[in-house]
């Protein structure tokens, strides 16, 4: 590749990663497809992207995160240290969620890479997967529940799914804020919890990624991680306001259609 795709992908990857329409899945079917780079090093270089927006949230959620830690009461939540019956403190809650997204997220990557990366029909796959997720973000604002439950259960759930997002075709964001509206959360505190979520899950993504694969220093890499943070950092409050407001399931069958549509041509 040369500098200007490099360019490219780290603008992607800034503008994609705040809308449920997976980043990954893009920068997988961008990069194979177009630019003929093999599934392994696509996939590779898709998650190696997420270090850019991924310290851009850690500055923009940067308050959140050291509230988080001091056990203070943000987004409207009780300050509540010890389990009880049903609720859970939102630290503990966001810690549980991490710890098995993680588990969970790492067995799944380890299956892909393995025994699906090779598959001649990664880019269906990669379609198929994000019309899953345009289903999720259909159904999700129809939750009936009204009222916020920071339970172990919900908080199993939630890392569940976005253990699911190793997948490409699969968008994290679009998985936790899904799930997180079907347990009752409002749209504003789906979207903050769900990016607060993916600090942790990425930063140790990828130092697990680097212990399986190692390093390959590429200096074009590190640009794009570069303008991935410089213009994730930028656009993450104007987007995250917009996809509060529109219903991207629409986006992800598009998407999802187009990708498929890729394979058969």
């Amino acid at each position: 590749m040369d500098l200007l795709n490099y360019i490219f992908l780290g603008l992607i990857q800034g503008i994609f990663e705040w809308l449920p329409i997976s980043s990954q899945g893009s920068l997988v079917i961008f990069l194979n497809y177009f630019l003929n780079i093999p599934i392994d090093i696509s996939l590779n270089y898709s998650v190696f992207l997420h270090l850019g927006t991924t310290f851009s949230a850690i500055i923009y959620f940067r308050k959140e995160i050291k509230d988080l830690f001091l056990q203070k009461n943000i987004f409207g939540f009780l300050k509540n240290p010890f389990s009880t019956e049903k609720n859970i403190s939102f630290f503990r809650f966001l810690f549980i969620s991490t710890f098995i997204s993680i588990i969970l997220g790492g067995l799944i990557y380890l299956f892909f890479s393995n025994y699906v990366i090779s598959f001649l029909y990664i880019n269906f796959i990669i379609g198929l997967l994000l019309i899953f997720t345009g289903i999720m973000l259909y159904f999700s604002k129809k939750s009936f529940l009204k009222k916020e439950n920071l339970s172990i259960r919900n908080s199993f759930f939630l890392g569940l799914f976005q253990a699911m997002s190793t997948l490409p075709g699969i968008s994290r964001s679009g998985m936790t804020t899904s799930v997180l509206l079907f347990e009752g959360f409002s749209a504003e505190k789906a979207f903050s919890i769900s990016f607060l979520l993916s600090i942790p899950f990425v930063l140790i993504g990828e130092i697990g990624l680097i212990i399986l694969n190692g390093v390959t220093f590429n200096y074009f890499i590190l640009i794009s991680i570069f303008i991935a943070f410089i213009v994730g950092y930028f656009t993450i409050g104007l987007l995250l306001k917009f996809a509060k407001k529109v219903d991207f399931s629409l986006f992800c069958f598009i998407l999802g259609i187009f990708y498929i549509f890729l394979f058969f041509i």
